[in-house]
């Protein structure tokens, strides 16, 4: 009897490790020539930029450099200067889950920064980075869906159909995008720009074609000195960029991340040149539909029949939800105008609650003000904020979180009220096993003695008709016709007539 199992091949990406790790840097710096002493340091602004990243057997290795911008007042002087000190970084995160040449995804910030004087000359400069990472491991399942063989040969078989989950691709590419930038009327000309940050907003992903189409903006946040005070000021860079992932099915869901390599901005003539690098990385989720073969048998002969579980990631879904946080910063100094609010997360942590998982996420405010006899001062408060979901039976999740729009300071009695809007984001998922043939053969045993042309049977617990079948060298058709069922269905209990099946 000829029999050849027919097989399909699943192949794509699989993830592997997800989360968020933070590292400190610190450097001793001096004050160049050209600046005066340091009198009283005002605050910190830290901003950092990827330059590459290496997946190694065990560990992943990023490098960059982190930017300082320092805001102090001069010795004998009144008027806010600023100097910027550059920090090289190279974070190592150590995961047995980590394989030399997977993909991973990564997204750098600066989660705080501060600097104290050592002397009027000399300064001691510190940033706390936060690193999220997600690596992929490519996979290569074979599966069999099928068994080649004439209706004469008498094979029955358990044709399974399973809807899964994959990640067929995993892409990432370099941009750049630059433009030129002035105030509104509304506000003063530039003269000075004491310091700037980019805050990267939300990135839309979506299928045009067979391109991935990513749209997102970079707000830059600057203060500068215009007129006769200190103004700060906000803009919108938006960017368009399209990532080859292959052709795409309709219901194709990309997951995007997009992190800084550099920003330059300069001040010329009262304009602002900007030019940014950037690093989009996508992963792509597809459904698929898929047909194993579960199992099968002979009516003319017994078969040895060799089953395997096949893992198949059967639920992959994104979540997404905002929560307010809003807490009082004690500044001991009344404020009389904000002038720069910015919030990172610095951690995140899970912990299983009833019905699902509480996130929590543990938010820094660095807030710069000016007090009520104009004396510039910089506080920063810590702020956690919570949020639940659903976790179904037998699921896992990874959740991260990112401050969005526009954090907001407001001076009330006893300090100043910081507010801002958290997205929670999670992705839940799920893996089974399914029963599938790896291979089938005659087992050259014959039966022996006359198979009766009808059995009465009881339905165990836990018994399908195909297992009865199968038991009883019938057909689950033949069952089907004879009890005049209308499902391949029969309750625990039941007394079912079996017709032998002859060949």
């Amino acid at each position: 009897m000829d029999m050849e199992l027919q097989r399909i091949v699943l192949e794509g990406y699989r993830p592997v490790s997800q989360g968020m790790f933070s590292q400190e840097e610190t450097l001793e710096s001096i004050v160049p020539d050209a600046c005066p002493d340091i009198s009283r340091i005002v605050s910190a602004v830290g901003k950092v930029f990827l330059k590459d990243k290496e997946l190694g057997e065990g560990s992943l290795r990023l490098s960059g450099t982190a930017r300082v911008t320092v805001l102090y007042i001069p010795e004998e002087e009144t008027v806010l200067r600023s100097l910027e000190v550059s920090i090289p970084f190279q974070c190592v995160r150590d995961d047995p889950q980590f394989h030399a040449g997977c993909p991973v995804q990564v997204a750098v910030q600066a989660a705080s920064a501060d600097a104290r004087t050592i002397n009027p000359r000399k300064m001691l400069v510190r940033v706390n980075l936060t690193v999220w990472a997600a690596a992929y491991q490519q996979e290569r399942q074979e599966l069999s869906c099928d068994v080649s063989c004439g209706e004469e040969a008498g094979v029955e078989k358990l044709l399974t159909p399973c809807k899964c989950c994959a990640i067929p691709d995993v892409a990432e590419k370099t941009f750049t995008f630059s433009d030129v930038l002035r105030p509104p009327a509304s506000k003063p000309e530039m003269e000075e720009l004491l310091f700037y940050r980019a805050e990267l907003g939300a990135v839309d992903a979506k299928f045009i074609g067979r391109k991935l189409v990513l749209k997102g903006d970079v707000q830059l946040i600057t203060l500068y000195r215009g007129g006769e005070g200190l103004v700060p000021l906000r803009f919108e860079l938006p960017y368009s960029q399209i990532l080859d992932l292959g052709e795409a099915p309709e219901e194709a869901d990309p997951e995007a991340v997009v992190t800084l390599k550099s920003v330059d901005c300069r001040l010329r003539e009262g304009e602002l040149e900007v030019t940014l690098e950037a690093l989009a990385q996508a992963a792509l989720w597809v459904r698929r539909s898929v047909t194993l073969i579960s199992d099968a048998y002979c009516l003319k002969q017994p078969l040895d029949v060799e089953r395997a579980p096949a893992r198949l990631c059967t639920m992959a879904e994104r979540t997404f939800r905002r929560e307010t946080a809003r807490k009082l910063c004690e500044s001991g100094i009344p404020a009389k105008q904000v002038l720069d609010c910015a919030v990172s997360v610095t951690s995140m942590a899970s912990a299983p609650v009833e019905g699902g998982m509480e996130f929590t996420a543990q938010a820094i405010a660095s807030i710069l003000y000016l007090s009520e006899d104009d004396a510039l001062c910089g506080v920063e408060v810590d702020i956690p904020v919570s949020c639940r979901g659903e976790l179904p039976p037998g699921c896992t999740c990874s959740c991260t979180c990112r401050p969005v729009g526009e954090a907001t300071a407001v001076p009330v009695t006893g300090g100043l009220e910081v507010r801002f809007e958290a997205e929670f984001a999670w992705m839940t998922t799920r893996e089974e096993q399914a029963a599938c043939v790896t291979d089938l053969k005659p087992s050259g045993i014959k039966e022996t003695g006359v198979r009766p042309s009808v059995v009465i049977r009881r339905v165990e617990r836990g018994e399908a008709l195909w297992d009865i079948a199968k038991a009883c060298g019938s057909t689950v058709e033949d069952i089907c016709g004879a009890n005049g069922l209308a499902s391949p269905e029969a309750a625990e209990g039941e007394l079912l007539l079996i017709p032998a099946r002859r060949c």
